[in-house]
């Protein structure tokens, strides 16, 4: 199941019309309809939107992942301040993606270290 497909279940499961859920997180209802068919990839801030609306996470609108549908209070909480303050949601996407970068090269240096040759 892809991202369009839980949307949709999501969306039918509350008993919603595309129309409806697309005017509650302000794109089109072809915009939505693009996006249940996986035709359309979404913007952060549309995820962000569908998420809260749907009051689903966006960990499992992504991956699937169970356990991850409901929302917590601190998940909420990030996401009020990313909504309001585009600073600190730029902050989280850098902090992430040099974390992301200090662990590739953790991983080489764990490797280089296994083999027993010197690090860079």
């Amino acid at each position: 199941m892809e991202m369009g497909d839980r949307i949709k279940k999501t969306r039918k499961s509350k008993g919603w019309s595309q129309t409806q859920l697309a005017e509650k997180i302000g794109i089109t209802s072809g915009g939505l309809s693009g996006l249940e068919t996986n035709k359309k990839y979404t913007s952060k801030t549309t995820l962000i939107k569908l998420s809260e609306v749907l009051n689903v996470s966006a960990d499992y609108l992504l991956t699937g992942k169970e356990g991850t549908n409901e929302i917590s209070a601190e998940e909420r909480e990030i996401l009020d301040v990313l909504r309001k303050d585009e600073a600190m949601t730029n902050a989280m996407m850098e902090f992430a993606r040099v974390k992301k970068k200090a662990m590739s090269y953790l991983r080489g240096y764990t490797e280089i270290n296994a083999q027993g040759l010197e690090s860079p």
